[in-house]
């Protein structure tokens, strides 16, 4: 009776055995994005002010005086420095001068052409010198028309003797003191305007073309963290080389004038399959895959070459992926390639 107790509980044990199924691994699972690509490319540049003078005279002289300083505010039309030209203020006297002669001859001339007409009325005089007075009366109106130009002449120029701001500014250089001579054109201080901020920086042809006005830029300055958000205002022209490219800043939070800075570009590119950085398996360095699921659940080893990270996402390119396809994302350890697993929500 032992014998066959022992016999029957060998027997039963494999058919218990045979009943037991081994569950489905369970793993996570993402869908291959097909993207926009963005490249990000970081240019130096310093910070400029938008509105920016080098003002000078026009007329050459020694500076008299300046009103100003090195970082002052000024509004516009405040004077900034006075310039001596001995030539000026002679010139201006002269031509006022010329046109009070000539009022004067002209007063005198009409008394003249009114007493001829009178004359000429009661037949006392020809009608030859009625006519020659109308006729001298009229060239000195002419004479009188070229004096007063040449009178506001002279007189604007002796005003643009004093230096004024074109603009509400701050006077960021001074290039000439008072007492030395100034020649005609020369800046005599420099100022930048209160207004806006902007950095200007180079970027190569190929890559100009691809950038759009009013789109985003990221500023830093190169000795700091913070990040100024900026748009780009002005794309030049480079043919073959590097165009000149204006990013236009806040004022308030934008950094000291002449300070450099960093500019970044994200400009876009190709669209690229992208997948999340969990997915890509990548034995010892040197074959990176991803496990792909079918249809039915089953595993498929799809080789990978990774690209870019951004936000948790890796471009891939390959082959064996298409964009929509399942890629498992977590569970991946002892998977095998035609392995049926189970998808957790």
């Amino acid at each position: 009776m032992l014998t066959a107790v022992l016999l029957a509980g060998c027997d039963a044990a494999p058919a218990q055995v045979e009943r037991i199924e081994e569950p489905l691994p369970s793993v996570r699972s993402d869908v291959v994005r097909m993207e926009p690509d963005e490249a990000r490319y970081r240019f130096p540049g310093v910070v400029r002010a938008s509105e920016r003078a080098a003002p000078a005279f026009l007329h050459g002289g020694v500076l008299r005086e300046r009103h100003v300083v090195r970082g002052q505010r000024v509004e516009q039309g405040e004077a900034l420095a006075a310039l001596h030209n001995p030539a000026m203020a002679p010139a201006f006297a002269a031509a006022e001068a010329r046109v009070r002669e000539l009022d004067a001859s002209l007063s005198r001339l009409g008394r003249d052409v009114e007493r001829a007409r009178t004359l000429r009325e009661r037949n006392l005089s020809a009608e030859e010198e009625l006519d020659r007075l109308r006729s001298e009366r009229e060239a000195l109106v002419q004479a009188r028309e070229q004096a007063l130009a040449q009178r506001d002449e002279t007189q604007a120029q002796l005003e643009e003797l004093t230096l004024r701001a074109p603009f509400a500014a701050e006077v960021s250089d001074l290039d000439v003191e008072p007492g030395d001579f100034v020649p005609a054109g020369q800046p005599v201080l420099r100022l930048a305007g209160l207004s806006a901020r902007e950095v200007e920086i180079r970027v190569p042809a190929h890559l100009a073309a691809r950038l759009e006005r009013g789109q985003a830029a990221s500023v830093a300055p190169t000795f700091g963290t913070q990040h100024i958000s900026g748009e780009v205002v002005h794309i030049g022209r480079a043919g073959d080389s590097m165009a000149p490219v204006i990013i236009v800043i806040p004022t308030d939070s934008a950094p000291a004038l002449g300070e450099p800075v960093r500019v970044q570009l994200e400009i876009a590119a190709q669209p690229v399959m992208r997948v999340p950085l969990a997915a890509v398996v990548d034995p010892a360095a040197s074959a990176p895959y991803v496990l792909v699921l079918n249809a039915d659940d089953t595993v498929r080893r799809a080789p990978v070459m990774p690209g870019r990270l951004a936000g948790g996402w890796v471009s891939v390119s390959g082959e064996g992926l298409v964009p929509g396809e399942r890629v498992v994302t977590a569970g991946q350890g002892r998977l095998e390639e035609g392995i049926r697993v189970r998808i957790l929500p």
